[in-house]
């Protein structure tokens, strides 16, 4: 690759898995786009080779999640809880039945840390140990810019670890300090080892890009060298977009639907179309079920 105006030195570092420093990330994060991601790319190619992996979620919420006649499709991996209903014990109901319906086999996820905690339903370690003994087998997700690495702690004594860091509000200019944020999160719970950096929420002022977009992952990747999978979802970002972050350091796709619509044809089934983005970007799919 050509390094052009990124400094030597801090390319040295990334391309070790050294931990770059504030000021270094800050260069980077000034530097030529397609430069900033050729070396995302190296370093990922270095760190987790070329294969991706994609998840098929089946979402159920408080309206679709009634023990009697929930269908899950067979190709679903993981069976995710869109949303809290609206109480605690509305919540709870909702995770017991949703298990009752899928049986003990299974992976059941749902909602977000940063959304539970700011329910206030009280003790959260209480609230999330009454998760767990209803059958919740982790947290979606741990929004790094509402979360604490101290409140991660606690959902992972609880025994439903969230499965994905991710970011809950477009940072803007604020790229650096939401991965440093993230850095530490994850340095204090080296078992979570999926980032995802694309904001859930967008800015309605100042609506993301997908040169921003593309930024991001480039930048997350390099700067949590310990994090091996960077995430972003198929479904909010849609496949251009989710393709193109393949080549600026991204190695997983979250939220493929497991539905097949066989009218379509195999080729037009969701499963086969990620496969297809995958390949065209140059990277190997992962087997069905290989673990992020």
């Amino acid at each position: 690759m050509t390094d052009m105006d990124i400094d030597a030195a801090i390319v040295e570092r990334a391309r070790n898995g050294q931990e770059l420093t504030e000021a270094e990330l800050l260069a980077l994060d000034g530097a030529d786009l397609l430069t900033l991601g050729m070396l995302a790319d190296e370093v990922r190619r270095a760190r987790v080779g070329d294969r991706v992996g994609f998840a098929r979620v089946y979402e159920v919420g408080p309206d679709n999640g009634t023990e009697a006649g929930l269908a899950v499709p067979a190709a679903a991996q993981e069976i995710r809880l869109s949303a809290a209903a609206d109480s605690l014990e509305q919540t709870i109901d909702l995770i017991r039945q949703v298990r009752a319906g899928i049986g003990a086999g299974p992976r059941l996820t749902g909602f977000s840390l940063g959304a539970i905690a700011a329910r206030e339903w009280g003790d959260l370690p209480a609230v999330l140990t009454a998760f767990r003994s209803a059958g919740l087998d982790a947290l979606a997700e741990a929004p790094v810019d509402l979360v604490t690495p101290a409140d991660v702690e606690t959902a992972a004594a609880c025994g439903v670890m969230p499965q994905t860091l991710s970011v809950q509000r477009w940072p803007g200019d604020g790229r650096i300090p939401v991965l440093l944020r993230a850095r530490a999160i994850a340095s204090a719970n080296p078992a979570l080892t999926r980032f995802a950096p694309l904001s859930r929420e967008q800015s309605v002022t100042a609506p993301t890009t997908g040169y921003h977009d593309v930024r991001m992952v480039a930048l997350a990747r390099l700067a949590l060298p310990a994090v091996p999978t960077i995430d972003v979802d198929w479904q909010q970002y849609g496949p251009k977009l989710a393709q193109v972050a393949l080549m600026f350091g991204a190695n997983h796709l979250d939220r493929v639907s497991p539905v097949d619509d066989a009218a379509l044809g195999s080729r037009r089934a969701s499963a086969e179309e990620v496969r297809r983005n995958i390949v065209a970007a140059g990277f190997t799919p992962a087997d069905p079920g290989e673990a992020a």
